[in-house]
């Protein structure tokens, strides 16, 4: 099984036009699938990535036009300047978790594998894990990440569920929080719930939407004039973020509605059912 699939493979680089001479940065490297697309057609890439198992992946290629820088892209300003991508024809952000991520038991990302620890740390290294945001943070608090982050309009009821069930026992796994979510709204929707759940806690254990726009303003400094900024999405609060970003004056708006997958693509990987791809240009 390869690491991860890209998801808008093709809309991305014709977006990013990268090639021989133009230099880009790919600031969630993942699996590499953008990246070695670029490399093969030219480009030099500085991939960035918070996951020591993308570092890992990182390591497979051989080409004196990569370079790989391990952190999160909300540094994405002090990462560039160290490895000298100070001026760069692009910079691309692919958002959400990776195949890879979610088919990775221990990281806790998919509901499927029960008996994973609750984690959902892109890093497991920093912060903490899912589990202990649930533990630990009033019912009140549960219900806002569940809203808030998941969109979710059963909060209340799975936020005070969790929190009357961790009296007994500790929530501990992703089972525990499947069950208790199975319990609480019944057979039919638990599976739609639970990945909005998960969601909820992933964007929170992360600060994912704070990195976003803290990544996104200072990549403004990095890129040409001339040069573009390309950002895959897959939930609407990501999306809201970008659209947001890109109406500011100093960008020309590419896609004036978000690019999305094509049918194939669709049936292919189910993951780019969700993808949203929004291109600007820096004037």
């Amino acid at each position: 099984m390869s690491y991860h699939t890209p998801v808008l493979l093709q809309e991305t680089i014709e977006g990013l036009s990268p090639g021989k001479g133009k230099r880009f940065i790919d600031a969630t490297f993942g699996g590499g699938g953008h990246t070695k697309r670029m490399i093969e057609l030219g480009a030099e890439v500085l991939g960035i990535d918070t996951d020591p198992d993308a570092e890992k992946e990182a390591a497979q290629i051989h080409s004196p036009k990569f370079r790989f820088h391990r952190g999160n892209f909300r540094h994405i300003k002090e990462i560039a300047l160290s490895e000298g991508f100070d001026k760069v024809d692009g910079i691309l952000f692919d958002l959400g978790v990776s195949s890879h991520q979610l088919d990775t038991a221990p990281r806790g990302f998919s509901y499927k594998w029960i008996d994973a620890p609750f984690d959902l740390r892109l890093d497991q290294s920093v912060g903490l894990p899912a589990s202990d945001i649930v533990n630990h943070e009033s019912e009140e608090e549960l219900k806002k990440i569940i809203g808030v982050f998941g969109e979710e309009e059963s909060c209340g009821r799975i936020a005070h569920a969790l929190a009357k069930s961790r009296i007994k026992k500790k929530i501990e796994t992703t089972g525990d929080v499947l069950t208790l979510i199975q319990e609480e709204l019944g057979s039919g929707n638990q599976y739609k719930t639970a990945s909005k759940v998960f969601q909820a806690f992933r964007i929170a254990v992360n600060d994912e939407l704070n990195s976003l726009k803290i990544g996104l303003e200072d990549s403004v400094g990095l890129v040409k004039p001339g040069g573009r900024i390309a950002v895959i999405s897959f939930h609407s609060l990501e999306d809201r973020i970008v659209k947001l970003f890109f109406q500011k004056k100093c960008f020309s708006i590419i896609t004036k509605k978000p690019l999305t997958a094509g049918n194939t693509e669709q049936r292919l990987n189910r993951r780019s059912r969700s993808a949203k791809l929004r291109i600007s240009e820096k004037i």
